[in-house]
């Protein structure tokens, strides 16, 4: 697995033995020397630890250049995506009840849904 500049904030995962990109991973900057991460990875590769690898590399390396604290979102339906945060080191610090939506249902009504905020300080184990 390798990691790919793309863009200030978004890196760009790929295999190392074919360069097939398989996923992504976004390192936004927020105040008060804080990031936001996020990931997405091509579902054929979930289960395999590069969502792991790569996130654990890019945190060690924001931790290194001065960074004090990183957060991510995600959907408490997302199993996989907060038992991710979970193995890297990130602690549940919120639970907010339907405070986001992304589609609206047959009568143009949002169809609420629940976030889970994570954050990880330096220093954390």
């Amino acid at each position: 697995m390798g990691l790919l500049l793309g863009t200030d904030e978004m890196i760009a995962v790929e295999l190392k033995n074919s360069h097939k990109m398989i996923g992504n991973v976004y390192m936004g900057k927020r105040d008060f020397e804080a990031l936001k991460i996020g990931y997405v990875f091509n579902r054929k590769y979930w289960g395999h630890g590069y969502a792991a690898e790569s996130c654990r590399t890019l945190i060690q390396q924001a931790f290194s250049n001065g960074i004090h604290r990183i957060y991510a979102e995600c959907d408490p339906c997302n199993k996989s995506s907060w038992k991710l945060l979970e193995a890297l080191g990130f602690q549940r610090e919120a639970h907010l009840r339907k405070n986001v939506y992304f589609w609206k249902d047959e009568n143009g009504k949002a169809i609420w849904k629940d976030t889970y905020i994570y954050a990880k300080l330096d220093g954390d184990k």
